[in-house]
């Protein structure tokens, strides 16, 4: 068939067999596209070149049109990406510090039993409030925006691609699902890694802690070499966990990225096919080839953050404890009945007791002690009979066994623990003094009050002329532990403290023990001169020395947790039974 065509665009009859060209109804030449454009003077080759530079100018105009959309889609992408990260940079920052306040909010409610068990010394808790934290922010800032965002792509990409083919999109969601289950895998194992080099971590910490806070011990002793060698075994400890769980986390992690690698190969398999039995447009397999680029980024992205994903979930679970934590005696309770004219009775009515994390041991068996209001009551006994513990369960920090704890004759634990511990003043053996002012220690977590009542304070516990000759009298630093004062002034500012707060009961825990003869004599005449000034305040007196309790109108005498006698000086020198052994041996001491 013979077919003439008449044309404007000289592209589209490139391959006529023959090209006519005509000029003002005169044929000028003829031939073939070859021919004709190899004549350097041809008519034909001239409007060949005259229409290709015409399209070449044409798309460049409209290029320019697209570069200049492609400007302001930049600086629209630059703004939107500059909040994105802002935003979550921020809520970051925000919410970690809401974590922080919240987690030591919940470390001061817990009871005092909570600390003793290992897993909550000083060093673990220090961790929690700075790694994990930490570890929560690294999640939840400008990374979980890029996870959300990844997140998005992949779901945006895969609804797509099941509308344009499913088949394709079967293929990759078969293969997330696949990398899914390992990828979780890999969260599980690094929650767990980050679990147990905390626990190390915090044990480090403790003994860093520790060896820091008695470093003149440890410099006196010469055994720098053997606390390094203990610091040392922790860290090598951590290392060889850290080791064996990253062999694991490089088996998923390179499974992960082999799962993508096969996941692209299978997609280019099933485009071929698709194509060579014509059930698929080219414009679709272009549309798909993006959706599917768009999931391996997404995919990437989220593999990128999946050691910080299980880190962080880890640190949250860890903090979702302490606040899911419903403390055995919570300090911040506002419930319990108040003690009103508290009259300073106190019942102990067959107690037992034993300390949490040695419940298999009794440290009070069956401890009956009645002691009313005014007077003074003197524990004595040898280390470990439970003196002491009796002063604890007083101030409620913990709750007995068995057994019932009265308080003016109601049972203390129904009552508001704040009422119950502002009515009693303890001074103890190792005086504890913050880095602060004299004037802020004796006023601890007072504020604005008059130095008049902080200067009464300091003069009962006779230490007022010492402060008073100071530089910086009552504003001077105690420095960390009251480091810069000596042992005697700082039981005196302890019992000013304790004088302060004007307690119903007075409880001293061998407060004399560890101090040498001329400041237990000042300190002891000071205890003395209160005890004796207020006749209504009841006091409660643990003793190593048995000299200073003499004048006690009680004296009990404690062994392995019985109360095994109860009377005066006097009385229990008659009996010549325990307390009789003991004050003689005191005698053949000195």
């Amino acid at each position: 068939r013979t077919t003439i065509v008449v044309s404007h665009r000289l592209s589209t009859i490139r391959n006529a067999h023959q090209i006519y060209v005509f000029d003002n109804g005169t044929v000028i030449e003829h031939g073939t596209h070859e021919k004709l454009m190899a004549n350097e003077e041809s008519a034909y080759q001239e409007l060949f070149q005259a229409q290709q530079r015409e399209h070449m100018e044409s798309g460049n105009y409209q290029s320019t049109s697209k570069i200049c959309d492609e400007k302001q889609t930049g600086v629209v992408t630059f703004v939107i990406r500059f909040v994105q990260f802002t935003a979550f940079a921020v809520s970051g920052s925000k919410l970690t510090e809401r974590i922080r306040i919240k987690t030591f909010e919940c470390l001061l409610r817990q009871e005092v039993a909570y600390f003793d068990r290992p897993e909550n010394n000083c060093g673990a808790v220090c961790t929690r409030l700075s790694s994990d934290g930490s570890a929560v922010q690294q999640f939840t800032g400008p990374r979980l925006g890029i996870f959300c965002e990844a997140l998005s792509m992949f779901v945006i990409a895969l609804i797509l691609g099941f509308f344009y083919s499913w088949q394709i999109s079967c293929i990759v969601f078969l293969c997330i699902l696949l990398a899914c289950a390992i990828a979780y895998i890999n969260i599980r194992v690094q929650g767990q890694l980050f679990e147990h080099c905390g626990m190390l971590q915090g044990r480090a910490s403790s003994l860093a802690v520790e060896v820091l806070h008695n470093m003149r011990t440890i410099k006196q002793l010469a055994v720098e070499d053997i606390v390094l060698q203990q610091y040392s075994d922790f860290i090598s400890e951590n290392f060889r966990i850290t080791r064996n769980y990253s062999i694991v986390i490089g088996l998923n992690l390179s499974g992960i990225f082999a799962i993508i690698t096969y996941n692209i190969a299978m997609i280019y398999w099933c485009v071929l096919v698709l194509i060579e039995h014509n059930e698929m447009k080219m414009n679709d397999i272009i549309k798909v080839f993006a959706f599917a680029m768009f999931f391996v980024q997404s995919i990437r992205s989220v593999l990128t953050m999946m050691e910080d994903l299980g880190t962080s979930l880890s640190a949250i679970h860890s903090f979702f404890e302490l606040f899911d934590r419903t403390p055995l005696i919570d300090n911040s309770s506002t419930t319990g009945q108040e003690l009103v004219d508290f009259r300073g009775q106190i019942d102990f009515d067959q107690v037992n007791f034993a300390y949490p994390t040695r419940s298999q041991v009794r440290v009070l068996n069956n401890f009956q002690l009645s002691i009313q209001s005014g007077q003074r009551i003197a524990l004595v006994g040898v280390s470990g009979s439970g003196k002491s513990t009796v002063i604890q369960l007083l101030e409620r920090f913990y709750d007995v066994t068995n057994g019932t704890l009265f308080i003016d004759g109601i049972d203390i634990r129904q009552l508001n623990i704040h009422s119950v511990r502002s009515c009693f003043g303890l001074v103890s053996q190792e005086p504890i003094l913050f880095d602060l002012t004299i004037a802020d220690n004796i006023a601890y977590s007072k504020n604005d009050v008059p130095i008049i009542d902080i200067i009464e304070a300091a003069t009962k516990a006779n230490i007022h002329e010492f402060i008073k000759n100071l530089p910086e009298g009552y504003q001077t630093k105690v420095g960390r532990s009251g480091s810069q004062l000596s042992g005697g002034q700082k039981q005196r500012i302890a019992i000013a403290r304790a004088l302060f707060r004007r307690p119903n009961v007075l409880l001293l825990d061998e407060a004399t023990s560890a101090m040498d003869s001329h400041n237990e004599k000042i300190v002891q005449n000071v205890l003395e001169e209160i005890q004796t000034s207020n006749p209504d305040q009841t006091s409660l007196i643990i003793a190593h020395r048995l000299s200073t309790i003499r004048s006690c109108d009680l004296i009990g005498v404690l062994d392995k947790g019985y109360l095994i006698e109860c009377d005066t000086h006097s009385e229990l020198m008659r009996r010549r039974a325990a307390y009789y052994r003991m004050v003689s041996r005191d005698s053949e001491a000195l």
